[in-house]
């Protein structure tokens, strides 16, 4: 549609900092025989409204905020240290390292991460940090037993706090959620493939994860009975499932509709034995409407068995082997970013923006300890055995229950006791969504060189990382940019000039872009002093673009 005339008054609203429009307004009528716009009106998250036109009758509005944008965000790149230790693994079988990490020498090493992205040897300091001094060689066993304290204990932690938790409003939390989920599959399903009888919706179902993991699980934590490993339920769970299931068909949301139909149901199907739980308790769980925590606890599940499956594939493959095919599936680099990137509706809602990035960021941390752990803890034999059953059941039946009860903030917590500063990659951001390089690509500048610099990025584009070197310095300069902690190009940008550079984002994907500059300074000689510019490169299934104009300033 067309805009219905000219005149008017043009008005603008400056967006500040993490303001963006959170929905949008259009009305409309006939002009000419033809249907023109007459009236739009914009509202932001900090709720300031810009709108201009004629208001008809014919309206209609589209609101943001059901889907949460997936940006990288301003705390990601906050060190909580003076350095990080750079974790280093092996290579696999064909020489290969995983995602994150880069070869040296004989080994694999994290590139430096966004929160530590200049390399410093062995370690990673802060942003706009001078690696000055020299690093001790021999802090082997000083890594080793920092990583212990790392991944050892995050089960037990959680163990602990579960412990803690009552079991009934447990259980029937973890039911609640689940059917939820199985009825929103089902609707999908009616609606874009209708289905006729129990029968036929029933064969539909049995395909689907919430079905063959899920619920079994939940039915398994509200039993008190173990996971099998190898996802070989009891026949017992099983008929419990599908009386579920079943109910879910026949009645979808009236079972979970009340405190007392959901009491019934677990009564009667036998998943819940104990009467203490009361009806105000389980209709407070229905109230609350709360999904982020079932979510965690549903991925964490999905976890476990993704790496089960993994090694019951390869039965003799190496743990380096397993973690190279891991950190390239679809539960890393989907899964895992988009579920913690969900549980931010709920985190908004509570917590200031910042906060909530912090929180999330927290997350996916916990959930890269918990893989590593079971990577690393499941094999025997110098890595060249198949899992340990023993363990692998004990965190199957576990299935991390606590996860679906806790607050994202306890979980933070709770991560921050295990989650040290020792380099890991940064991981698990997933696709990046459109936005400005700020808010997007956690686009950050110190002191400044580079002070001003913008620009934005796309996910759908030519694949293109292209910059725009914008210099009103006085001294001709050579910019450094470093990918991943290692130098990766230099460009020579005169006083007053604008210089272009460009390279493909295949290149630089899942790693930190890191700009410094060299400048004469006392006596002529050539410093880097002055500033730094740093922002996240993404990858994109569908290309993607970035367009930065970097501005170089007198300093």
């Amino acid at each position: 549609m067309n805009h219905g005339g000219n005149g008017g008054n043009e008005q603008t609203l400056a967006l500040g900092d993490g303001e963006y429009i959170t929905s949008m307004e259009a009305h409309w009528d006939k002009k000419d025989g033809h249907t023109r716009v007459f009236f739009v009106s914009f509202t932001t998250s900090a709720g300031n409204t810009i709108s201009g036109g004629t208001p008809t009758d014919n309206k209609g509005n589209g609101t943001y905020g059901a889907t949460i944008r997936n940006w990288v965000g301003p705390t990601i790149g906050v060190s909580s240290d003076t350095a990080c230790y750079r974790k280093t693994v092996a290579f696999d079988s064909n020489n290969i390292c995983p995602l994150g990490y880069g070869k040296d020498d004989d080994d694999c090493i994290t590139q430096c991460p966004m929160a530590y992205p200049v390399r410093c040897a062995l370690e990673c300091i802060p942003q706009n940090d001078d690696c000055a001094l020299a690093v001790l060689s021999k802090i082997g066993s000083v890594v080793v037993v920092a990583l212990n304290a790392a991944t050892g204990g995050v089960f037990g932690e959680i163990l602990a706090a579960y412990k803690t938790a009552k079991w009934a409003i447990t259980c029937a939390a973890n039911i609640i959620s689940v059917i939820r989920s199985l009825i929103f599959y089902l609707r999908y399903q009616q609606t874009t493939a209708p289905q006729g009888d129990t029968e036929q919706l029933l064969t539909v179902a049995y395909q689907a994860d919430v079905v063959l993991i899920d619920l079994p699980v939940a039915v398994c934590v509200c039993l008190g009975l173990p996971v099998p490993k190898g996802a070989q339920f009891a026949d017992a769970v099983l008929t419990i499932v599908e009386g579920i299931v079943k109910q879910a068909i026949t009645n979808g949301d009236m079972i979970i509709s009340t405190g007392a139909n959901v009491l019934n149901l677990l009564t009667g199907s036998g998943t819940l034995n104990s009467s203490t739980t009361t009806v105000d308790e389980l209709q407070g769980i229905i109230d609350k409407n709360s999904t982020c925590g079932w979510a965690l606890k549903s991925l964490t599940d999905h976890v476990i068995f993704a790496v089960n499956d993994v090694r019951n594939k390869t039965p003799n493959a190496a743990a380096n082997d397993v973690r190279v095919t891991v950190y390239k599936s679809p539960i890393v680099l989907n899964d895992i970013p988009t579920v913690t990137n969900n549980c931010m509706g709920e985190l908004l809602a509570t917590k200031t923006r910042t906060a909530a990035f912090e929180t999330r960021d927290m997350l996916r941390k916990t959930f890269g300890v918990i893989i590593d752990q079971l990577i690393e803890t499941g094999t025997t034999d110098m890595g060249k055995d198949v899992a340990n059953d023993e363990y692998m059941l004990k965190v199957a039946n576990m299935g991390l229950v606590v996860l679906s009860t806790i607050d994202p903030t306890g979980i933070a917590y709770m991560g921050s006791q295990f989650v040290q500063p020792i380099c890991g990659p940064t991981a698990y951001l997933g696709e990046i969504d459109d936005g400005t390089l700020y808010d997007a690509l956690g686009l950050k500048t110190v002191d400044e060189a580079f002070e001003g610099s913008y620009g934005s990025w796309t996910k759908s584009g030519d694949g293109v990382v292209h910059l725009i070197f914008e210099s009103v310095d006085t001294e001709d300069v050579t910019v450094v940019i470093h990918s991943g902690g290692d130098d990766y190009a230099e460009v020579d940008v005169g006083a007053g000039d604008v210089v272009t550079w460009d390279a493909t984002i295949p290149e630089l994907q899942d790693k930190n872009m890191y700009l410094d500059r060299w400048r004469p300074g006392l006596f002529g000689l050539p410093g880097s002093g002055g500033g730094s510019l740093l922002l996240w490169i993404p990858r994109s299934s569908e290309g993607g673009h970035i367009t930065m104009h970097v501005r170089i300033n007198v300093s």
